[in-house]
Order: structure tokens, then C-alpha cells, then sequence
């Protein structure tokens, strides 16, 4: 007997042929949401900063290179340019390494990605469906949720958020969720692994069982500061990754990884606006990014 597999049944909502799933929902409309939350015209960086050799990183993951170029011991050795100098730098980094945003050709399952694509389009050429560099400029609504604060329920990294932890929290900061806003979580890990009380062995995130739930919301994108927005690593040997697979490729909702929540939690906001702009690399499968949030 031929087993039927079953599709997700966000595959095909925009057409067969969509490669930016729930991005789509990112309407004039959905921007203007997040321009009428600016109170104060503030801006924060939600971004770790970029230390050559350091900052936190995922296994398999190079740490950031920072090259310079040309600099002042090179006019000092006797170099001279026509009435100026200057200085050149470069960086070599992981796409995948501080903050950044995972593309839909990030991850897939039994060989198709985001809407059914074949895993066959990303080849060591790069992606050819579904690439980061169709992502373009994210501006919209962000909500913020603190599960590691005094009372959240992630008090360390033994902790996977349940969807309905996940709910309280955002249902006690008053915002109600609406098509194509981005959605943020406190999970604690970042500050302890600042404190020197955590690793990339082990982190607070989001269960599985919350993606239903997120994709009901109307959500685009969900971040964290951790290093993989889910909790990790996964108690199933045989399903590495269950909510990467079950919000990029099952329902086309892009995570964005390492975010640095502190000082956006210490202000107490809930809704902000969020602007986030991945590199338009061809291609890729990822980006860095800097994620501000205007209050």
C-alpha cells in the first residue's frame, strides 16, 4: 500500500510558485501599524556586536574575520597617497552567525522546502528558490515578549517555552496580533551566556507545539536571543530541528536568531516599530542583520 503524504496547508496559499510565504502578509497596511506604535523616535539596535573571533555562534559555524586592509602602519612603513590617507577594511562571517535572519531555503524535509520546492535548487551555487536576497526589507509591527523576566517561566536553559506560556505572555502585554507583525522573545539565554552561565550546548526556546499557534497570529517573523529560536538541542535524535522545519518550510514564517532583547525589554515597550534589512545576497540562505526597533 502507497502511503499518502499529507501537505502542509500553507503550501500554495500565495501560488505554486511563492517563495516568500508569509512575508506576503506584509502589507502598506501592516507598516503603518508599526509607524503608529513611534512615540518618541528612538531607536535601539537589536543587533550583538561584531568582535572578530568572538560573540556567540552555533556549531559547525566559523567565527567573524575582520581583515584590515590598509591602516595607519602602512603610511608609518612609508606609503603616501596625493593629500590623503585612509583606512580599508573586510570582514569574512558566517551568514548564519550573530544576529541574523534565516532564509526559506535555510532548511526542508524529505527533500522540499518552503511550498514544496525541491531541495535540489540550492546547490553549492547558492539557492536558486527561495533565497534570502527575496526577503527585501522588513518594516512593520514588533511585539516583544519577556519569558526570562522575574516571573517568565524561562529561568534557564533546561526550558522549552509551551505554546501556551507563549500565549499568556503575549496576551499580558495587550497587543493583539495582527497579519504581518514580527514577534520577539525573551528567552534569557543571551544574558546568560554573557554572564558566563551559558553555552551553545544548551538554550532556552520556543516547543514545537507553539508554531500552530504563531502562524494563527498572522506572524512573518519570529526572533529570539538565542541561537535558534527553538529550544535546543531537540530531545528527538531523528528531528534535529522540528520548528524550523514546522514554521520556515511547512508555513513560510522566516526566524531571525541572536536578537539582543535587554535594552528593549528595560523600556518597558510592547509594540515598536521593527525594521530589518537583510543583505540582497544572491543565493544565500541567510543574512546578517541589525534589526532596529523606532519607539
Amino acid at each position: 500500500m502507497t502511503t499518502i503524504q499529507q501537505l502542509p496547508a500553507a503550501w500554495g496559499r500565495w501560488g505554486k510558485d511563492d517563495e516568500r510565504g508569509a512575508l506576503n502578509l506584509l502589507t502598506p497596511s501592516a507598516t503603518y501599524r508599526g509607524l503608529e506604535t513611534v512615540r518618541e523616535g528612538r531607536s535601539l539596535s537589536l543587533a550583538v556586536p561584531l568582535r572578530a573571533g568572538k560573540g556567540p555562534i552555533a556549531g559547525r559555524r566559523a567565527p567573524l574575520q575582520h581583515f584590515m586592509v590598509r591602516d595607519g602602519g602602512d603610511y608609518a612603513a612609508g606609503l603616501t597617497e596625493k593629500g590623503f590617507g585612509f583606512a580599508d577594511d573586510c570582514l569574512v562571517l558566517s551568514t548564519h552567525g550573530n544576529t541574523h535572519l534565516d532564509a526559506l531555503a535555510h532548511v526542508w524535509q524529505d527533500h522540499r522546502m518552503w511550498n514544496g520546492h525541491s531541495a535540489d535548487h540550492v546547490t553549492s551555487n547558492g539557492a536558486r528558490r527561495c533565497g534570502i536576497h527575496l526577503v527585501g526589507p522588513i518594516v512593520t509591527r514588533g511585539i516583544v515578549v519577556d519569558l526570562a523576566g522575574p516571573h517568565g517561566p524561562s529561568q534557564d536553559d533546561e526550558h522549552a517555552i509551551s505554546v501556551d506560556e507563549l500565549r499568556t505572555a503575549v496576551e499580558a502585554t495587550g497587543c493583539l496580533p495582527q497579519d504581518g507583525d514580527a514577534l520577539l522573545v525573551r528567552t534569557g539565554w543571551l544574558h546568560r551566556w554573557r554572564e558566563g552561565e551559558a553555552t551553545e550546548a544548551r538554550w532556552a526556546g520556543l516547543a514545537p507545539d507553539c508554531a500552530s499557534w504563531i502562524e494563527e497570529q498572522g506572524f512573518v517573523l519570529v526572533g529570539a536571543d538565542n541561537i535558534a529560536v527553538e529550544a535546543g538541542p531537540s530531545p528527538d535524535p531523528d528531528d534535529a530541528a522540528p520548528l524550523h522545519v514546522e514554521l520556515i518550510r511547512n508555513r513560510g514564517i522566516h526566524l531571525m536568531e541572536l536578537v539582543d532583547l535587554e535594552a528593549l525589554v528595560a523600556t518597558g515597550r510592547h509594540e515598536f516599530l521593527l525594521v530589518v534589512a537583510p543583505l540582497p545576497l544572491v543565493g544565500g540562505v541567510g543574512s546578517p542583520v541589525n534589526p532596529v526597533a523606532v519607539l
